[in-house]
């Protein structure tokens, strides 16, 4: 158990602050206290799917309000547990696993094909923004949403705030806070407007719409597909930093398609993305000795077994061949265990597929990264590589 309150070390510290305290005692779990509550911080592909198998923890209570408007807000399929979260993310799939996958991964392609056209004219392009908006203006054609330009630019400007926020307490999370308020108008209306059409409508919205009476829900859900969507770019830009440090990878990969998947995998590994998951335990329960009471927060850190000594050789290194022998499920950046019967998030296969297309496209591309610090800072949550949005040049 650490002394005394330990919020502004995890806040001064971001990722490392977990990662540093289970090396120095040598441990899998520590107690502490975040924001006034006790805590529990694990580690580990065991101890992720002791957390995400079985219903045993709640999201419920175990976020801040912050974070959660930030992002999923009440009600919402990751805030659900049992069956209703079962049966909440049944929908979720059924809309992915029906051609939905790899219609995204082709809208994707096709947008960032046209988007790439237009990169060329720019002496310096923020990568990260513009892979935002290319994924926003994919995933509205996905959907089936038509904007015009302008809005599209505005939502992929919003979805990049919540995203951007969710990590932070004061402007930026208010910020990403307040943009949202403007999606969710948005949302609601074009649920209001797709249940005035006709109904062979065989869409991701209409699906969504059809399974989702309540307007408010089914808005809600409608942002659950298109955020997370966006949230990739920052997997997209590590990517492009990632490929400018090995230009092996590089090179391989511009060849070879089953390379760009396996960096694909080894980004999301080793890339900082969302750094830990809690949750309040739903009965007394334990794991390797230690019991935790009903109501018990916990929090799995996400980074620290991404990169754990002992799971993963040589865990600091950015070597995609390591999946020429590791299973893409033991990255635990989106969650642990099966997809169809725990928390683990649905769109991590198509997460993967997204980040291979870029991959490729990179690969093949004639670009460079422009001067700028590319130290990426650990305490900032989320993490963004390079400066501004990782700072390019593309050339024809």
């Amino acid at each position: 158990m650490l002394h005394g309150d330990s919020s502004l070390m995890f806040l001064l510290e971001g990722y490392m602050f977990g990662h540093r305290r289970f090396e120095r005692f040598d441990t899998e779990a520590f107690r502490t206290r975040l924001m006034g509550r006790s805590a529990t911080l694990l580690r580990g592909l065991d101890a992720a799917r002791f957390f995400y198998e079985g219903a045993r923890f709640t999201r419920q209570g175990a976020m801040p309000r912050s974070v959660l408007h930030s992002l999923q807000d009440e009600g919402s399929v990751q805030t659900r547990t049992g069956a209703p979260h079962t049966a909440r993310k049944t929908i979720f799939t059924r809309i992915l696993d029906a051609g939905g996958e790899d219609a995204l991964a082709h809208a994707f392609a096709d947008e960032w094909d046209r988007a790439q056209a237009l990169w060329v004219q720019h002496d310096e392009l923020a990568l990260m923004p513009a892979v935002e908006q290319v994924l926003t203006d994919a995933a509205l054609r996905w959907l089936g949403i038509s904007e015009p330009p302008r809005r599209r630019r505005e939502l992929a400007r919003e979805a990049a705030a919540m995203i951007d926020g969710a990590g932070s307490f004061g402007p930026r999370n208010w910020r990403g806070r307040m943009l949202r308020q403007a999606t969710e108008r948005w949302a609601r209306d074009v649920v209001r407007a797709q249940r005035t059409r006709r109904s062979d409508d065989s869409s991701p919205l209409a699906i969504l719409c059809s399974e989702l009476r309540d307007d408010e829900v089914a808005a809600t859900e409608l942002l659950n597909l298109l955020r997370p969507t966006v949230a990739v770019a920052r997997f997209i830009a590590f990517a492009a930093l990632a490929l400018h440090q090995h230009p092996l990878w590089r090179q391989r990969a511009r060849d070879d398609d089953t390379a760009a998947s396996m960096v694909a995998q080894e980004v999301r590994r080793a890339a900082p993305f969302f750094p830990a998951i809690g949750g309040r335990a739903t009965a007394s329960t334990e794991w390797r000795g230690i019991r935790f009471g009903a109501g018990d927060w916990v929090i799995v850190d996400l980074f620290a077994t991404n990169r754990h000594p002992r799971e993963w050789e040589n865990a600091w290194e950015f070597d995609p061949s390591r999946f020429t022998h590791e299973s893409p499920e033991r990255v635990v950046a989106q969650g642990a265990g099966p997809i169809a019967l725990t928390h683990r998030c649905p769109g991590e296969p198509v997460t993967g597929d997204l980040l291979a297309v870029a991959i490729g496209r990179l690969a093949r591309s004639d670009w460079r990264v422009l001067p700028q610090n590319l130290d990426v800072d650990l305490s900032r949550l989320p993490a963004r590589a390079g400066s501004d949005g990782m700072l390019v040049r593309f050339r024809s």
